[in-house]
């Protein structure tokens, strides 16, 4: 799948992802320097990924483009989802 639209069409990122599942995801990466550090956009971009991966996407800088993209065209809504998710994994 290369047509970035079509990418687009077929993400969904809401409702995000479960807190459980948040905190595997970043518990299980080595490379992070700050694992406490848990910001919305880096879990709007897990989101995105695990979303591209279901649908045979694995581009790496498509996934890029992507989540950038729908970072900055969500909603203030959308994004707090987002945020509220962040700060509760920081509060554990």
């Amino acid at each position: 799948m290369s047509n970035f639209d079509t990418l687009l069409a077929n993400i969904n990122i809401h409702p995000p992802p479960e807190i459980e599942e948040v905190l595997n995801f970043f518990n299980s990466k080595k490379h992070m320097r700050d694992r406490s550090r848990c910001h919305a956009y880096m879990i709007l971009r897990y989101s995105v990924e695990k979303e591209c991966k279901r649908i045979g996407e694995f581009n790496v800088t498509l996934i890029r483009k992507a989540a950038d993209h729908l970072w900055k065209n969500s909603t203030t809504q959308e994004k707090s989802e987002y945020v509220n998710l962040g700060q509760r994994k920081e509060n554990l």
